[in-house]
């Protein structure tokens, strides 16, 4: 049996989708996830300054201090569980430490711990992932890591990630691709579930073909006050972050003699060199009279205007320097977005509107009442839908109207209308499932999944319908046929499960198709495409609504339209 998974409607109140954000630093990358409707849940970082930081622009305050080297997996878990009370995270985000690897550390020694961070965060994704069935994770690195030096260690990273259970892409970004004014090539890695979504492929975003400069971003910028310890936030004019350490270097006065990694001239109409400042050694105004303020180097980075951080004016440096640049990781956020979620969103508004003037008719379908749906999914067992289910239903419900009514009745009683359908045990059945609710429930069917598994003769599908149909709960359901659609949905390679109403893997995947508060609509609609296109055999993909987002549908598109080629070209 396998481990059971949250399973929730696809998309929370407002379109929001929780993440967990790791290393989560002053909150660049998740500024940019943020404005792309991910909202972290929890943020964890071992700097009291830039959890300060993070807090001080996030809205809901969810960062802490929290050491993941230390922190065992359950605490983590833990954490997490505690911070986001009924959401259920879908992905994680993060840029671990990059010291140990980094292109900028001129004193690397053979065996840096620092490394570990790397590898620790592949295995809380895989813990996480045992847990909460993330659909994806975003790592974020120098490009340091991939050098000839590291590369073993790299692969080590990404042989961890890949037994996490996801389909890995990989590519170098350079953030003045994407609206920044800085040369900053870094490294990603996106996960896709690949338990999940196997079938789905990740396109990393398309440079933006524009160039952002330096002039760009802070031309118009008054002076900045110079670096003294009694300044509190409030002291310093414009933004409490347009500071800068005092020119006292002699090159100041002398521009010219100025050389070397420490004293880096920016050009005004060029992006800035890469933002990675070390010992308050941030790079040189294109004047050439002083050092770049830390507001200066945060536009330069690409954040907002009224973004703030906190801390003394070292921790505010090491901040900025190990930001992710929120426009790049916005672009980020809407590939996967794109690929995931608007792919899901388009599946929900293309089958709703398609069931609206395609829906089967049928008694059952014009109550709500949890009783006649009962026995509607107690004659549908096994069974597929015809004149005599409808028959049997109508007669068993007008005879026997109420759980009571139907305890009184013996299987002999029910017997001439069941027989019909075959598997006449369902005769049988039903009158002990009605004594059963009498004594347990007081005659009333239970609201609550684990009470209607505990019922005889009702399993894991009819339980689901019953909350499904009767109470438009937010809850999945898995059947042959519903399994079918989401392996031609998601391009899922393995055997179908014998039962796959017991799926956690199956009920996890239909429980992000489900719309938020539209599950009756919406898992009906998918047992009718089921009946009517989406059939075992000879499936009517050009009639299919959801053809677009479905990769058996866009295979068959393919492979019609290569033989109308070959056609037309005989």
């Amino acid at each position: 049996m396998e481990s059971e998974a949250p399973q929730s409607a696809s998309v929370e109140p407002n379109n929001r989708i929780a993440i967990i954000s790791l290393y989560a630093g002053a909150g660049g990358l998740d500024l940019g996830f943020r404005l792309e409707g991910f909202d972290a849940v929890i943020a964890i970082d071992n700097n009291q300054a830039a959890v300060d930081s993070y807090n001080l622009n996030d809205p809901n305050h969810v960062a802490q201090v929290g050491d993941l080297s230390k922190l065992k997996d359950e605490e983590i878990i833990a954490l997490i569980r505690k911070a986001c009370g009924e959401r259920i995270p879908r992905g994680v985000i993060g840029g671990p430490p990059c010291q140990g690897v980094s292109s900028s550390n001129v004193h690397k020694k053979g065996h840096d711990k620092r490394k570990k961070a790397l590898l620790r965060y592949a295995r809380i994704v895989k813990a996480l992932t045992d847990v909460f069935k993330l659909d994806f994770f975003v790592f974020e690195n120098v490009v340091g890591l991939k050098s000839k030096k590291h590369r073993r260690y790299f692969r080590k990273i990404v042989k961890a990630l890949e037994e996490a259970g996801f389909s890995l892409f990989e590519q170098e970004l350079d953030a003045k691709d994407f609206d920044v004014a800085q040369k900053r090539r870094r490294v990603f890695i996106v996960g896709i579930n690949r338990n999940l979504f196997s079938g789905i492929r990740f396109a990393f975003p398309a440079a933006l073909g524009t160039k952002k400069t330096v002039r760009n971003v802070i031309g118009n910028l008054s002076a900045p006050v110079f670096f003294q310890r009694s300044f509190r936030p409030e002291d310093i004019p414009h933004h409490r972050n347009h500071w800068a350490m005092n020119p006292r270097s002699p090159k100041f006065t002398n521009p010219g003699n100025g050389t070397g990694r420490s004293f880096r001239k920016l050009d005004w109409d060029e992006p800035s060199a890469t933002v990675a400042y070390g010992h308050r050694e941030m790079h040189i105004h294109p004047t050439g009279t002083r050092r770049v303020s830390v507001y200066e180097g945060m536009l330069l980075q690409g954040f907002p205007p009224g973004y703030q951080l906190a801390g003394n004016f070292s921790e505010q440096v090491d901040q900025v320097s190990n930001a992710v640049p929120p426009p790049l990781a916005r672009a980020i956020a809407v590939a996967i977005k794109t690929v995931l979620y608007e792919r899901i969103a388009n599946i929900q508004k293309e089958l709703l509107a398609w069931f609206e003037q395609n829906e089967r008719q049928f008694p059952w379908r014009q109550t709500s009442d949890p009783y006649k749906i009962l026995i509607a999914e107690k004659l549908l067992q096994q069974t597929a839908v015809s004149e005599k289910v409808v028959s049997a239903y109508q007669m068993i419900v007008e005879r026997h109207p109420t759980v009571r009514a139907l305890a009184r009745a013996s299987g002999q009683d029910l017997e001439p209308f069941i027989q019909p359908l075959g598997f006449n045990y369902r005769a049988r059945e039903l009158p002990v499932l009605a004594k059963t609710l009498v004594k347990q429930e007081r005659g009333r069917i239970p609201r609550d999944l684990k009470s209607l598994l505990s019922l005889p003769g009702i399993g894991d599908y009819s339980a689901r319908a019953i909350l499904s149909f009767a109470h438009n709960s937010d809850v999945p359901i898995v059947d042959t046929n519903i399994a079918r659609l989401l392996y031609r949905l998601f391009g899922l390679q393995e055997a179908l499960p014998s039962n796959p109403a017991r799926s956690t893997k199956l009920n996890t995947l239909a429980a992000r198709l489900l719309p938020l508060g539209k599950s009756r609509k919406f898992n009906l609609a998918a047992l009718d495409l089921c009946a009517s296109i989406c059939k075992a055999r000879q499936p009517q993909c050009t009639k299919c609504p959801i053809q677009a987002a479905c990769c058996y549908g866009q295979k068959a598109s393919r492979s019609n339209s290569s033989a109308s080629s070959g056609a037309t070209a005989r």
